[in-house]
């Protein structure tokens, strides 16, 4: 019982340590993979350009935050004074921001080359209210009038300067000044400038509060067809009579303004996970629509004036990767990108697994084999001839060997080799034994 139990044990050692050695070659090649080819892990630490605390994109900021919090990412908010200087941020090599909200019409693509956008959010309407009686439709009816722009560094005042601009207005004029939206809202209430331009959303306090100022007006631009044409970035939208308040039927009439898109816009180096995870949280939060969006209809990669991120126009075309949709973020992260380490697991896998069976096999066979050379020996000595005490010794030696062979342990299918040895050691064990029969001295193997 205890032979064939060591016999069992040596059996399972000589297999393991072969496949052990094949685990060793794989674990090997997977390492130097994995550090030559996969790529890093997304950060745990992510900064976005807002704009100012009291502003829309801050709030939002605020609501990416809290579902990016359980998938183990922290969102840093930086504040900001607007669209213009979150592109300068991106742009700087130096800045930590790495993704930020950017009204569309601000950005350059030309100048832009590090810069994609991932979707457009919702569209933020330009409101130009006037302090006054008269009916404008034109900004041509503006000149000469003081008129808030906006602050240095706001989409708001980048998309003003364009549109001045394009009806003869100077950039540079001193009528033309540089005001925050609470700033330029109490401005214009107090008559201190005539004229000032917005860009909000729908639900912006300083909106409601000015469109329910019997003394402030709305510009209702004539050609908004035609800004909508010569500025791409730029799509119509309704404000249906008494969307704002129905019980006070505000705005009385229904009026067609022009309006930009809030973006979500990224630096190149943005890891590709982290797109898809920033989408997924975009649909949750933007999905559901407002007073001037359906239901579903952003984020979209429409109404972006920056080239759409390659990740990002797979998750509009997809939906998100397979494996976001059913495991943590961060467990999908680390499959999807250990997934390069199949094809040089699977080339060194398929070379050592038909190798193993001969190299088990060889190793099975090398355990009765090496005994030969030890039978050849004595062979040879008992051909060419030995004494009595040679041949007394030799069979000492064959009575070793015997009990030695007797413990090794091989599978059923080599007992033909193992019995082969036992029988030819057998034989040695004759031709040594002819020479201890009563003789006068040495017998030579050629008397036999």
């Amino acid at each position: 019982m205890g032979r064939v139990l060591t016999r069992n044990v040596e059996k399972s050692c000589s297999s393991l340590l072969t496949w052990l050695a094949i685990c060793f070659v794989c674990i090997g090649g997977l390492v130097t993979t994995y550090y030559l080819f996969v790529e890093a892990p997304p950060p745990r630490r992510l900064v976005i350009a807002t704009g100012a605390r009291e502003g829309a994109y801050f709030r939002f900021a605020q609501r990416y935050a809290e579902l990016l919090k359980p998938e183990g990412i922290t969102l840093d908010i930086r504040c900001t004074e607007g669209s213009v200087e979150n592109l300068r941020l991106l742009m700087d090599e130096r800045s930590d921001v790495s993704v930020a909200f950017v009204q569309t019409g601000i950005a350059d693509p030309d100048q832009s080359e590090s810069l994609y956008a991932l979707a457009s959010l919702y569209r933020e309407p330009l409101w130009i209210f006037f302090q006054g009686s008269e009916v404008i439709d034109r900004l041509t009816q503006l000149k000469g009038r003081r008129i808030g722009i906006g602050s240095t560094g706001s989409g708001t005042r980048g998309i003003a300067l364009q549109l001045l601009k394009a009806n003869g207005f100077e950039e540079n004029s001193d009528l033309l000044l540089s005001l925050g939206s609470n700033d330029a809202a109490d401005a214009l209430e107090n008559r201190e400038i005539d004229a000032a331009f917005f860009v909000a959303g729908i639900d912006a306090k300083y909106i409601r509060r000015l469109i329910t100022n019997p003394d402030v007006h709305l510009v209702e631009l004539a050609h908004a067809e035609t800004y909508e044409r010569q500025f791409r970035f730029l799509t119509s939208v309704t404000i249906h009579e008494g969307l704002l308040d129905l019980q006070q039927n505000i705005p009385s009439k229904e009026i067609e303004l022009i309006a930009p898109a809030a973006t979500l816009v990224a630096h190149n180096s943005l890891h590709p996970a982290l797109v898809s995870l920033l989408l997924k949280v975009a649909g949750k939060i933007h999905s559901k629509g407002d007073l001037l969006s359906n239901v579903g209809e952003f984020p979209s990669p429409q109404m972006t004036d920056l080239p759409l991120s390659e990740d990002a126009a797979r998750f509009f075309r997809t939906g998100p990767p397979v494996l976001q949709r059913y495991l943590p973020f961060w467990l999908a992260s680390l499959v999807d990108r250990l997934k390069i380490m199949i094809i040089p697991l699977i080339m060194l896998l398929m070379p050592l697994l038909r190798v193993a069976p001969p190299l088990v096999r060889w190793q099975t066979r090398r355990k009765i084999y090496k005994w030969y050379a030890e039978l050849r020996q004595i062979d040879q000595r008992s051909i060419k001839g030995m004494s009595r005490e040679e041949a007394t010794q030799s069979l000492e030696h064959l009575q070793r060997l015997e009990q030695r062979i007797a413990r090794v342990g091989v599978p059923l299918s080599y007992m033909e080799e193992y019995y082969n040895l036992r029988l030819h050691l057998h034989l040695v064990r004759t031709h040594v034994n002819l020479i201890l029969r009563p003789n006068d001295g040495v017998i030579s193997g050629a008397a036999r």
